[in-house]
């Protein structure tokens, strides 16, 4: 099966590329790049939970897509969701808009039977393993830009702030980050996949995911700023 790459990766690729050489001639560009990646300065309130019903696990759902689509933590088809209520597993489906998540959110049995007719997301199994192997409640897979950026930068096997960096496909095959997020995620409220993205769970709602998300990328930026364009 072949996946999508987030439109954002090749321009991400530049700003690695311009830390590694620190060529001058190109810290112009890199500014101007810099300039059209909005920065958000706050992190809305989200639904609280715990959630007792479906309404109640979906209304979060699409409040948080659209919340991390404008804060500019995910573009176009990328990025997903996921809520475990009881036995059921309620996840984005794959190939959904994040900025309106109505009816595009997949019902699923523990072992990820669906049960509405939909596809879910092409992570499913990292995040079935996540809610079915950890005390997360929720999971919210993002793609920050400079968290992508510094992960790249710090490579595998190091931390980004403290935060660890793992590798891993999508999917869930021999090379899938199945394997690699979920042992994480069982001491740690996120977790970064190289050169892809962003894990960040919770017991209860989509607050503390998006906080941690946008603390991390906000720190990853200054750094960025502070390091390569002071």
């Amino acid at each position: 099966m072949s996946y999508l790459i987030d439109p954002n990766l090749e321009k991400i690729k530049k700003f690695v590329e311009f830390a590694s050489d620190r060529d001058v001639s190109n810290r112009e560009l890199i500014l101007e790049m810099m300039r059209e990646i909005p920065e958000p300065d706050s992190v809305r309130d989200l639904r609280h939970g715990p959630f007792q019903s479906e309404e109640e696990a979906v209304s979060a759902m699409i409040e948080a897509g659209k919340a991390i689509s404008e804060m500019n933590f995910v573009t176009a088809v990328f990025g997903n969701l996921s809520v475990r209520l009881n036995d059921v597993i309620y996840i984005t489906a794959t190939g959904a808009k994040l900025t309106d998540l109505a009816g595009s959110i997949v019902k699923c049995r523990l072992d990820g039977e669906t049960l509405n007719g939909l596809t879910p997301s092409s992570e499913m199994p990292a995040h079935l393993k996540i809610l079915n192997g950890t005390s997360s409640a929720v999971v919210l897979h993002a793609h920050p830009f400079f968290t992508v950026a510094y992960s790249m930068i710090k490579g595998l096997n190091n931390t980004v702030f403290g935060v660890p960096v793992v590798g891993g496909d999508i999917g869930g095959g021999e090379t899938g980050l199945v394997h690699t997020v979920p042992p994480v995620l069982k001491d740690f409220n996120i977790t970064v996949v190289h050169g892809h993205g962003v894990f960040a769970v919770d017991s209860f709602d989509f607050n503390s995911p998006l906080t941690s998300v946008f603390k991390l990328e906000k720190l990853c930026r200054n750094k960025f700023v502070a390091e390569y364009l002071s």
